[in-house]
Formats: structure tokens, sequence, C-alpha cells
């Protein structure tokens, strides 16, 4: 929340639900869903750079980073993303032992299904200005998680399955750090 005396007047909910289940001794299923909103309030927007981002290996893989969602026409960069004050991220992933690794908990593999976009009302496209189930972007893929000793690497290989003329994919994608 950003309140006065600030010059920024806003507030910025948010809510991420996981659910582990183990299905076997060896398969684990893992629902993930998130749901966020902002605005600003006394009369002025939410800040840019307190927007919503949805696309990546954090979010919905098989798409760039932060892509999804309202867009703005930059004169240098042409049309880029610029997020929204709405996001919907819904998450499945089924995750088992790598094949040949018997009992080492440090990998594992799974394969997953995401969901997901942003809303705001500055899109320069005029498409995502309110939610709209047609606007969700969808992926599935296969990942691999490693405990390394650096710390948790996560590798996917995702296809999206209804990707926009102005969506920017990725197949492969890695982080450093985090896992979900």
């Amino acid at each position: 929340v950003g309140i006065p005396p600030g010059s920024l007047e806003y507030y910025k909910l948010s809510y991420q639900q996981q659910w582990f289940h183990p299905l076997s001794k060896n398969f684990t299923l893992m629902l993930n869903g998130e749901i966020g909103f902002g605005n600003g309030y006394a009369g002025k927007p939410l800040p840019f750079f307190k927007n919503f981002y949805a696309g990546g290996v954090s979010s919905v893989r098989g798409y760039d980073t932060s892509t999804l969602g309202p867009k703005l026409n930059d004169p240098i960069n042409g049309v880029v993303a610029a997020g929204g004050n709405k996001r919907v991220v819904g998450n499945a992933e089924l995750f088992f032992p790598m094949p040949g690794m018997k009992n080492d908990q440090s990998v594992r593999m799974s394969v997953f299904a995401d969901a997901g976009s942003t809303w705001g009302p500055d899109d320069y496209l005029g498409r995502y200005s309110s939610f709209n189930f047609k606007d969700l972007r969808y992926s599935t893929g296969i990942a691999l998680s490693w405990i390394s000793p650096v710390g948790p690497l996560k590798f996917s290989l995702a296809k999206p399955l209804n990707p926009k003329p102005d969506d920017r994919t990725q197949v492969f994608q890695f982080t450093l750090g985090t896992v979900f």
C-alpha cells in the first residue's frame, strides 16, 4: 500500500495457494493458483512499476518472461509488455524421479500445464482492458529440477498452446534460486 503523504497512493492485493498431494511413493501432484489486483486511489493510477506481470518460468512457461497481457507502443522498441493491475495464473505439475537416478531426491522431473495472463487499463491493443477467459495463455511441457550445490535450478521445455501474433514465445527456459 502507498499512502499519503507520499506521492504514490495505491494498493495491491495478491493471493497464492499451492497444494502438494503425494499420489504414490514416486509421484506428487502440485497445483498452484495465484490472483492479484491493484489500483490507485485518490484519483491516481497504479504506478507502472507496481504492475503485475505474467509469462516465464515462474508463471506461464513457454512465453517470454513478463510479456503476457497489456502492451504499449514504444517509439523506440515497438510494441512492448506493459503489465497490468490484474493477474491470474494457474499451474498443474506432476513430479516424478529422474529416470536412472533411483532414490536421489535432489533431481526430479515433471510434466506440467500452465495458464495465465494480466489485464490493465493501459493496453495499446485494447484487448486486455478487463478480465476475459479468452485472453488466458496456455502451455504444457516437461521440466527438470535440481537442488545443486549453487542453489535450486529449474529447466523447462514448454509448448505454448495458444499464442497470439504479438506474444513472444520461448521454448527453453531456466531459473536459478527458486523452484516456484
